[in-house]
């Protein structure tokens, strides 16, 4: 997860700081003192220690329960709770983390639901992949989640939160293979395609296509576009961006990578926090440093000391969950 909100990248700094002494117990009375001063001394201040609070509280949530009481042990594993029994009781347990974390992430809270509830989930850091009916294969990124067409009225899936990357192969039911998002339907008649769908906000989705050909119809939109093995295209409900050449980035995280041409930093950094919990606070300095290669998504420090021998940054962790990176 890396950082969205516009607070100071030095105030987010001195408040985790902050908060690294005053979790350190005992606390004493002149660090207490010298807390609630800074607090008092700039309102920039108190928003930076709400920030932090907040990130805490998430990590906190997701980090501190045993694997038996984890939502992906119940769903994985099975037990007597279901899962809208979990959601209830997640959101009550947590509700504050749970809202910082919705907040962060500009998430709808019925997305939330509904992805719990959903026929195939998975969990922050963890990729899937599943086998349906009709012979075709798909995979679920990180925080990801979709529902199976009815089977006698449809032949394919329907996208409720994050991304899902299909190849479908020869079948005996000779309908076409539908994805559906927030935004589109996506389409194929033919036997063998492999494509990318992810919803990259609550105003757009992409599409990009590897292997055979398919049908994109925006909602609102009358105008529909056919795109090749190679082509991608950036759509919402209403319009279609210029197709262009297809990103290896949305190819390359079911095999464990990040595969990354001429991004900026600001960009990456957010990319890889899809897959981690820790907080990731970038100084706007480096925001527009341009990375290329091969990383793994799966292992943030890994990733970390590659940029650092890469880019003049410095990467420090003042908290367990709090990674900052600046300038050298």
């Amino acid at each position: 997860m890396s950082s969205s909100r516009p607070s100071n990248h030095a105030h987010l700094e001195a408040a985790s700081e902050w908060f690294s002494v005053l979790s350190d117990k005992p606390v004493s009375e002149s660090d207490r003192r010298a807390w609630q001063q800074w607090l008092e001394d700039d309102i920039a201040h108190r928003q930076a220690w709400q920030q932090v609070e907040s990130v805490g509280a998430m990590f906190s949530a997701f980090k501190d329960d045993t694997e038996k009481h984890s939502a992906g042990y119940v769903l994985n594993n099975g037990g007597s709770v279901n899962r809208r029994q979990l959601m209830k009781g997640m959101l009550g347990v947590t509700g504050v983390a749970a809202l910082g974390w919705i907040g962060w992430n500009e998430t709808p809270l019925p997305t939330i639901a509904s992805s719990w509830m959903a026929d195939f989930h998975t969990q922050v850091g963890q990729v899937a992949t599943y086998d349906l009916e009709d012979g075709s294969q798909v995979w679920l990124n990180t925080n990801s989640a979709i529902n199976r067409f009815p089977r006698r009225e449809n032949r394919g899936v329907s996208l409720v939160m994050g991304e899902v990357l299909v190849q479908t192969q020869t079948s005996l039911d000779s309908r076409a293979f539908s994805v559906s998002c927030a935004h589109g339907l996506v389409r194929s008649s033919e036997e063998t395609v492999r494509f990318c769908v992810r919803q990259l906000s609550t105003e757009q989705s992409v599409l990009a296509v590897y292997e055979g050909a398919v049908s994109l119809a925006p909602f609102d939109s009358s105008a529909s576009r056919t795109l090749y093995g190679g082509e991608e295209v950036i759509f919402s409900s209403h319009t279609m961006a210029d197709t262009q050449p297809a990103s290896l980035l949305y190819d390359s995280w079911r095999d464990g990578l990040l595969i990354v041409e001429d991004m900026p930093l600001k960009n990456f950094m957010a990319e890889i926090g899809r897959y981690n919990h820790d907080y990731i606070n970038l100084d706007p300095s480096v925001d527009d440093l341009r990375v290329v290669g091969t990383f793994p998504n799966h292992d943030l420090n890994l990733v970390l000391s590659m940029l650092s021998k890469s880019f003049p940054i410095r990467v420090r962790h003042p908290l367990p969950w709090w990674v900052s990176v600046s300038a050298a």
